[in-house]
């Protein structure tokens, strides 16, 4: 019979270090504990992501009366004396966005995002300016971006809104008054 040489020689050897090779030595004859599927632990879902995601609430239907100069609008349920109040800019505005030399593209990311945070922070009126057009060569395209996203995406963030007075820019301003957080 053939002598067996040590553990460490044999393993070592085979280009395992020592302890490795004792490690594999002791599980040699170890064997999985029943089948696969018997008391095994379902794994949680992993966590949520840290980063959140920004959403903006459903859309809603909101009445728009006026011409491109002066205009309001107000979601269902408002009163037209809440619009009337807003129109007169004797209100105490909270916060102020100036997105004047904004693209359109950037403009209506800064108007959701400020949106949003305004919300969040409490804030139930706020000023967006978005200047006249006076120096684009089509109109106000920014002014029409923006009363566009609240009326469409922005929505459902708006309780009302008008255009600014001449003091806080006229029509190259609008006056919003934002839903309560829920």
């Amino acid at each position: 019979m053939k002598a067996k040489r040590p553990l460490s020689q044999r393993s070592v050897g085979a280009g395992l270090s020592e302890d490795a090779a004792l490690f594999m030595d002791a599980v040699k004859d170890a064997r999985p504990l029943g089948s696969r599927d018997r008391d095994r632990v379902a794994l949680p879902p992993p966590p949520a992501s840290p980063v959140k995601v920004q959403e903006l609430p459903p859309e809603v239907k909101i009445a728009v009366e006026g011409d491109a100069r002066c205009y309001t609008g107000r979601a269902p349920g408002v009163s037209l004396s809440q619009v009337a109040e807003l129109r007169t800019g004797k209100t105490h505005l909270e916060a102020t966005l100036d997105l004047h030399g904004s693209t359109i593209e950037v403009g209506v990311a800064r108007l959701r995002q400020f949106l949003v945070e305004s919300r969040r922070l409490g804030r139930r009126r706020v000023l967006i300016v978005h200047g006249k057009g006076t120096h684009s060569e089509h109109g106000a395209p920014l002014r029409e971006a923006v009363l566009g996203d609240l009326l469409g995406a922005a929505s459902g963030l708006v309780h009302a809104f008008a255009s600014a007075t001449p003091g806080d820019g006229g029509e190259g301003a609008t006056y919003v008054m934002l839903r309560g957080a829920k």
